[in-house]
C-alpha cells in the first residue's frame, strides 16, 4: 500500500507537470482564513522567545491556524503571477470523525487552471483519474465510468421533485415530511439551505452510491460558495462535486472574481461563524481584492486519501494511510 500510494502521488505530479502547471509549496500555518460554516479549524500559537522581548511587534506572540485548504495562499499566487498551478499538501479540519472516510489530518490536491471554467475542469479531472487507473500498478484494471447530472435532475430522480420547483422553505419542508424525515412543523423555523442540506444528505447522496463516478453539477445559488453564478429566476453556481461509490472526492468552481461578491460572501459567512464556531478564527481582510486580480480560472480541491481508497478498492481511508490517526489517539 505504501508503494501504491507513492505511485499515485508520482503520477498526479507527472500529470500536471506535463501540462505546464507550477507546483507550489505553501505554508500550513496562517494568521487568518476564509470563513466556512461547514468546517472547524485547529488553532495554535506562536510564542516569541524571551530574548526578543524588546524587539518589534512583528515578533510578538500571536494566534495561528492550521489551514483547512491551501486556497488562501494559492489564490494570492494566481493573482500575482497568473499561472496554472497545483499543490499536494496536508490539510487540517477539526471536529471531524476518524476512520471510515474522514480524518482531521488529510492530503489535499488543489489545482487551478487559467482560462478554464468548471466544465473544462471536469474534463481535466476525468483525464487525471483515467490516467491513475491505467498507469498505477494495483489500481482498478477497468477505467472509471463517469456520469454527469445536475443538482436539479438529481433531486428529481432521488427525491421525486426538481429542486428548482421549491423556491421557498415551506416547499422543501413539505417534501421532507413527505419523505419521512420529520413533521412539517419541525422545520417551520429552518432556513432554505438547511432544509436543502437535510434532503441532500438523506435522499440524494445515498442514491449517488449507485454510480461508479458521478459529477453532481450546477449547485443552487442559494447555497453560498465562492463560485461564479449564472441564470435568471432559478440561479445556479458554476460548481460540481465528484462522488465515487457514494463518497465525495472533489469539489470544483468557476472561481468568483467579483470583489463585491467575494467580500459579501466573506461577511455573511463570518456573521454565521461568529454565532456557531467552536474554534473562532480571524478572517482575511478584503479577500475580494485578491480574487479580482485573478485571471478567469477554475479550481478543484480533491481528497487524495479518499481517491486512493477508491482506486485501491478499500472501504476506509485508514486502509491507505501510512499512520492513521485512529492509531495515534
Amino acid at each position: 500500500m505504501l508503494t501504491f500510494r507513492s505511485d499515485c502521488l508520482r503520477e498526479i505530479r507527472a500529470f500536471f507537470h506535463e501540462r505546464g502547471y507550477l507546483e507550489t509549496d505553501t505554508p500550513a500555518l496562517a494568521s487568518s482564513l476564509i470563513p466556512e460554516t461547514c468546517l472547524e479549524v485547529f488553532k495554535t500559537s506562536y510564542l516569541r522567545p524571551a530574548w526578543s522581548a524588546s524587539r518589534s511587534d512583528s515578533d510578538a506572540d500571536r494566534e495561528l491556524y492550521l489551514v483547512p485548504s491551501p486556497e488562501v495562499y494559492l489564490k494570492r499566487i494566481i493573482a500575482d503571477h497568473g499561472v496554472s498551478l497545483f499543490q499536494l499538501s496536508k490539510c487540517y479540519r477539526n471536529v471531524e470523525s476518524t476512520g471510515n472516510i474522514h480524518s482531521p489530518e488529510f492530503t489535499m490536491l488543489e489545482y487551478y487552471t487559467i482560462g478554464f471554467d468548471y466544465r473544462a475542469s471536469l474534463t481535466l479531472t476525468c483525464e487525471l483519474i483515467t490516467r491513475l487507473c491505467t498507469t498505477v500498478s494495483g489500481a482498478r484494471s477497468v477505467p472509471v465510468s463517469f456520469t454527469e447530472i445536475t443538482m436539479d435532475e438529481a433531486f428529481a430522480q432521488a427525491a421525486g421533485f426538481p429542486l428548482s420547483s421549491c423556491p421557498e422553505s415551506r416547499d422543501l419542508a413539505y417534501h421532507a415530511e413527505r419523505l419521512g424525515l420529520g413533521n412539517h412543523c419541525d422545520y417551520e423555523s429552518w432556513a432554505w439551505d438547511d432544509l436543502y442540506e437535510l434532503l441532500l444528505v438523506h435522499t440524494v447522496e445515498p442514491w449517488l452510491s449507485s454510480f461508479d463516478a458521478v459529477f453532481l453539477c450546477d449547485y443552487p445559488a442559494r447555497v453560498p460558495c465562492l463560485a461564479s453564478e449564472r441564470g435568471t429566476g432559478w440561479k445556479t453556481k458554476d460548481r460540481w462535486e465528484l462522488y465515487m461509490g457514494g463518497v465525495e472526492i472533489a469539489n470544483c468552481y468557476s472561481e468568483e472574481r467579483n470583489a463585491e461578491a467575494v467580500n459579501r460572501y466573506m461577511s455573511e459567512e463570518q456573521s454565521l461563524k461568529d454565532t456557531t464556531a467552536l474554534v473562532p478564527h480571524r478572517v482575511i481582510e478584503n479577500f475580494g481584492a485578491v480574487c479580482a486580480r485573478m485571471p478567469p480560472c477554475s479550481g478543484v480541491a480533491a481528497g487524495i486519501d479518499r481517491l486512493i481508497m477508491r482506486l485501491a478498492g478499500k472501504k476506509t481511508i485508514d486502509a491507505v494511510l501510512p499512520f492513521p490517526l485512529t492509531d495515534r489517539l
